[in-house]
């Protein structure tokens, strides 16, 4: 976890990515995708890539589509920065993370409610045609067999908005005139607190959590924060569990920096593994459409190296 969380919040990579530009087209963001995925010594065959990165690509839109104001943006990718940290092992990685965190405030903490909107509209429309089933969404009924998101009648109203059921008439002179209420035919609940844009704070959403956590126990919020920030002894768990599957895997042989080990996630209908040593050889590089960007990120990630724990 600590070669992929380098890779990925990488000062170079970082600054070729904040770089005002065109939203990715498909292509280029699946080949970004690739590279980050095969950071560090796991390899994925084509099938689990895909799958994975389908996963990848319903989920942020489920975390998109379900944000109650613009201001959700930031606070969803806070979340994804919250529980990278948590991941992150090594202090040099976690202080990659504070970087990734400041560079993220500072390009979009100032935006207007206006703006972010905006950066959503473009987020939708980049994802709108894609509609693949996830397992988890379904049995939540969440998502629709078409491959739709369930709009839900029930949700929490962002802090400073008042709950549906109310309608005001004003008069000429611009003062109120009578009130009536009506059943809004759902259940709101208040948001009590800001989320916080602190570098630790309290963010006050689920949204952009772990959904196998949120979705299946249905979390409170303070509930999760308070196990966003774990500490080191948790920490310690999840690399022991790596070294375990890592020694399962290789039995009494000894991991080299060359070792390659090709971990196949899924099973085809018949229920057998699909043949691991078939890798993703149809790669889409990021400088056939826009040659000039996409090329130097792409330089970036390849110049990487990782060494073996």
């Amino acid at each position: 976890l600590n070669d992929i969380i380098g890779i990925m919040l990488n000062q170079r990579f970082l600054e070729e990515l904040f770089k005002p530009q065109e939203v990715y087209n498909k292509g280029a963001l699946r080949s970004v995708f690739n590279d980050l995925a095969h950071a560090s010594i796991m390899r994925l065959n084509e099938e689990s890539m895909d799958k994975l990165y389908d996963l990848m690509r319903m989920v942020f839109k489920y975390q998109v589509f379900s944000a109650t104001q613009p201001r959700d943006l930031l606070l969803i990718t806070l979340n994804h920065l919250d529980a990278i940290r948590v991941l992150a092992t090594s202090q040099i990685i976690q202080k990659q993370v504070d970087s990734a965190y400041f560079l993220l405030v500072k390009t979009y903490g100032q935006m207007s409610c206006g703006e972010l909107q905006r950066l959503r509209y473009h987020i939708l429309n980049f994802f709108q045609d894609m509609r693949i089933r996830v397992s988890i969404f379904m049995r939540q009924k969440l998502q629709n067999n078409c491959g739709s998101f369930v709009i839900s009648p029930d949700c929490r109203i962002p802090h400073g908005n008042e709950i549906p059921g109310s309608i005001r008439i004003y008069g000429s002179d611009g003062c109120i005139e009578d009130l009536q209420s009506f059943v809004p035919g759902g259940e709101f609940t208040q948001t009590t607190e800001v989320g916080s844009m602190e570098l630790r704070g309290a963010r006050h959403t689920l949204l952009g959590t772990n959904i196998y956590t949120t979705l299946i126990t249905r979390v409170e919020c303070e509930e999760w924060e308070r196990a966003a920030t774990c500490d080191t002894a948790e920490r310690q768990k999840y690399r022991q569990e790596l070294n375990l599957l890592v020694k399962q895997l290789l039995g009494s042989e000894t991991l080299s920096s060359q070792d390659v080990i090709k971990l196949d996630l899924f099973y085809d209908q018949e229920g057998t593994a699909r043949d691991t040593h078939k890798l993703n050889a149809q790669t889409v590089s990021p400088s056939e459409t826009e040659p000039d960007h996409h090329e130097s990120l792409h330089k970036v990630l390849t110049e990487m190296t990782i060494s073996a724990a």
